[in-house]
């Protein structure tokens, strides 16, 4: 991270489900929302192990879109200037490969790939 992005103020979006969790990266992205794949702090895990890092300055418009698409979302989080609460463990564990018109997202054994420009899912494996 470099020192300009060190001191920008970030916020985590934080859900319930994956299926949340992408949809709502494509709708930011989609709106023009920069936002990053994070781990959750340990106290939000609720069986989804994925977060939205975005700019903590984009809060409302970020909060707007996810309402007004109907993705549920567990709470927005404001993080202290230059934190890095994603454990490290996990960002070597979550890998994202893109494929053309595919993207898949592998934590651990579960896998779960969508399609590009429209974030339907196509296919779920592992977890158990």
């Amino acid at each position: 991270m470099s020192q300009k992005e060190n001191e920008k103020e970030l916020a985590l979006v934080v859900f319930d489900y994956i299926y949340f969790a992408m949809r709502g990266r494509h709708f930011l992205e989609h709106a023009g929302y920069e936002t990053r794949e994070v781990a959750p702090p340990p106290e939000y895990r609720t069986g989804c192990d994925m977060a939205l890092e975005i700019d903590a300055a984009d809060v409302d418009a970020v909060e707007g879109i996810l309402e007004k698409n109907d993705i549920l979302f567990m709470d927005i989080l404001f993080l202290p200037k230059g934190s890095d609460l994603t454990p490290v463990y996990l960002t070597q564990l979550i890998k994202v490969t893109d494929y053309v018109g595919y993207t898949m997202v592998r934590c651990g054994n579960m896998k779960i790939t969508y399609r590009k420009g429209t974030g339907v899912i196509v296919n779920i494996s592992g977890g158990g």
